[in-house]
């Protein structure tokens, strides 16, 4: 048995790092199809809603603005996500983890504020389909609502506390 190497294993702070890769991967995929979605898939429906319904047409140009800076708002949480997995297999949080999170809350909340708004013009339109004002308050309550716990998590959470201080 003196021949037999010990393999240790440094763990990270909270997951395997087969979970990790595995988010590292989920990561990347959902930005990807995120930029198809904000080049041709949100533009493409917005042309497609015009022609159906002429009515619409003067808020083409906005809907294809705010469809895209809302698509931006989880591209940079997917990009912050992607950072804080790599310092999560690198077994280095500090300070800046913290930083990290209050930036998520940050796009967190300019997307619900961007749906707030597109909300609001397009009830001043008179343009109200059910599903497109569900999906609207759905989701910026669902936003909001991470926002906030992650905003309780920072402010509750021992481990980041202790390399906040460092």
């Amino acid at each position: 048995m003196g021949n037999v190497k010990e393999r240790t294993v440094q763990p990270s702070l909270f997951f395997s790092r087969r979970t990790l890769f595995a988010l590292s991967v989920a990561l990347v995929a959902l930005f990807l199809l995120s930029v198809v979605v904000q080049v041709w898939v949100w533009p493409a429906a917005v042309e497609r809603t015009v022609f159906l319904f002429p009515e619409v047409g003067p808020l083409a140009a906005q809907a294809i603005l705010w469809g895209v800076c809302a698509v931006l708002c989880w591209q940079v949480i997917a990009v912050i996500g992607l950072e804080l997995v790599r310092r999560a297999l690198g077994n280095r949080a500090d300070s800046s983890t913290r930083s990290w999170i209050g930036a998520v809350i940050g796009c967190l909340l300019a997307f619900a504020a961007i749906v707030t708004v597109a909300f609001t013009a397009l009830n001043e339109r008179g343009y109200t389909p059910p599903g497109v004002m569900l999906g609207l308050f759905a989701g910026g309550l669902i936003a909001l609502i991470s926002a906030g716990a992650l905003a309780v998590f920072l402010g509750s959470s021992p481990s980041l506390s202790m390399y906040s201080q460092n």
